[in-house]
């Protein structure tokens, strides 16, 4: 395959990280197209990306014929956009959530498989440099046997209620789809498959979906894992913390260098990270799939295990 033509479909802010990231990548791709249903705002990204802009998705593929794309709608535009990128046997990267539902993330992976066309799904926390600095860390033993995990993404979005995230038909949920999907994803990237999931939410907002989570998991190791989110704590906290019976970690999204270590009897010491943003590894990563022909390492099948991961938080929850 030579250079690959790449669509953005949804042209909001995560489509412009999207786009930045492909940028990077110049030597296997080349943005030709985007697509939104509000013409202004395909327009304007058009502009500034230089590519040809639609207000209809379906002109879009059917004109520029893009050898992959981006979906980075909301998450009620996902199955839609998928199935018709894979009619056309189109690539596709779907940003998370995967759909609104755990319904329709079967559905899609029905889309997907029978179409048989290259899928990757946004879980792009797996793609940040630190993230697989601490996983190697925990492979190779470095803080003993892990017993506990901590994780807090959390901070004031002020506005959201305005937006389209507390709106359930567009979003499915609040923000256990929209940011604990991350959490998730980590735990089982960096821990194992959860084989246990309990988790309370609330809402401080005047919305219709929950604004704040606290999870309990367990790992099939037995791996215990406390997950936090809120839109409405100020300051904020990303972090996640690794506690084992040799020694502690803690990965920290606002400092620099992210990752710091310690063990028994010991002072912490930093590990420096120099390599791509998180974006941009996972849009290499796709594209270089894309160009050979081989499935990703995050499937479809990954983003529908965090759905019914989510699924059974919102059961536990009472929601």
């Amino acid at each position: 395959m030579g250079e690959i033509g790449v669509a953005v479909i949804g042209c909001g802010g995560i489509a412009r990280a999207h786009a930045r990231a492909y940028a990077v990548s110049q030597d296997l791709c080349q943005l030709v197209a985007c697509a939104d249903t509000v013409g202004d705002a395909a327009q304007a990204f058009g502009r500034e990306f230089g590519c040809a802009a639609y207000d209809d998705t379906e002109k879009m593929l059917d004109e520029a014929r893009p050898d992959a794309v981006s979906v980075c709608t909301p998450p009620a535009g996902h199955l839609p956009a998928v199935r018709l990128a894979a009619q056309r046997g189109v690539a596709v990267l779907c940003e998370k959530p995967l759909t609104r539902n755990l319904a329709e993330a079967n559905e899609m992976v029905k889309v997907v498989e029978e179409r048989g066309i290259i899928f990757m799904n946004a879980l792009c926390h797996r793609f940040h440099g630190p993230v697989n600095q601490v996983r190697e860390m925990l492979q190779d033993g470095r803080l003993g046997k892990l017993v506990h995990l901590y994780n807090r993404f959390a901070f004031r979005f002020d506005g959201v209620e305005k937006r389209w995230f507390t709106d359930p038909e567009v979003a499915g949920g609040g923000i256990l789809l929209d940011t604990t999907v991350h959490s998730l994803d980590l735990f089982r990237y960096l821990v194992g498959e959860v084989a246990a999931v309990s988790a309370q939410v609330s809402t401080t907002l005047p919305v219709a979906v929950e604004d704040s989570a606290a999870l309990l998991v367990r790992s099939t190791s037995g791996v215990i894992g406390e997950i936090s989110c809120s839109w409405v704590t100020p300051p904020g906290e990303a972090v996640v913390r690794f506690y084992g019976t040799e020694g502690e970690a803690e990965l920290d999204y606002n400092a620099q260098p992210n990752l710091r270590y310690r063990l028994l009897g010991g002072e912490w010491t930093t590990v420096p990270y120099e390599g791509p943003d998180r974006f941009a590894g996972e849009t290499r990563h796709f594209l270089e799939c894309v160009r050979d022909g081989v499935t990703p390492s995050i499937t479809v099948r990954d983003g529908v295990r965090v759905m019914e991961l989510l699924a059974q938080a919102y059961h536990a929850a009472g929601v």
